[in-house]
């Protein structure tokens, strides 16, 4: 019943991940779409269009990343795995592991010393006049969502993987 719950819980977490990455990328896309066709019909355009697009689609990848490395679906060695299955899968899976945790630290790291040294700051987005502070520390905050998924992820390569 607990490895059940603990299952369902991290699916409701994944899935609420995807679900915003979904909607920024929705959103994105509405934006676009809805500036194409009040320039062609309407000669006018959405005010802050470009700048709502690229916040909302970098927003999504972002939101993304968690699930990504959590179920490491962006490492892929297929070549020696076909080659010789069972030999290379689990060592190959534990260094892509490692190098995902490595690489999400030092994003997390970079993007939060930014995120510390703009508070305060009275800098705001060119168009839409929206907050920098607040914009890196939720970019910072999703890419410790990642460090932590790619923990997890790490975790998994070193304990289920073993069937080698």
């Amino acid at each position: 019943m607990a490895r059940m719950t603990r299952l369902t819980f991290k699916k409701i977490i994944s899935n609420g991940f995807l679900a915003g990455a979904g909607v920024c990328f929705l959103f994105g896309t509405g934006v676009t779409v809805g500036d194409v066709a009040l320039r062609a019909l309407a000669d006018k355009n959405i005010p802050g269009a470009i700048e709502m697009t690229s916040l909302s689609i970098g927003l999504g990848a972002l939101l993304s990343m968690p699930v990504c490395y959590a179920k490491r679906t962006h490492v892929t060695a297929k070549l020696l795995s076909e080659l010789s299955p069972n030999r290379f899968t689990y060592p190959l899976g534990v260094v892509g592991a490692i190098a995902s945790t490595v690489f999400a630290a030092l994003l997390v790291w970079i993007v939060a010393e930014n995120a510390i040294g703009k508070i305060g700051s009275p800098e705001t987005t060119a168009d839409l006049g929206l907050p920098i502070p607040v914009l890196i520390t939720l970019a910072a905050l999703s890419l410790a969502a990642c460090l932590v998924a790619a923990l997890a992820g790490l975790r998994f390569a070193l304990r289920n993987e073993r069937d080698w």
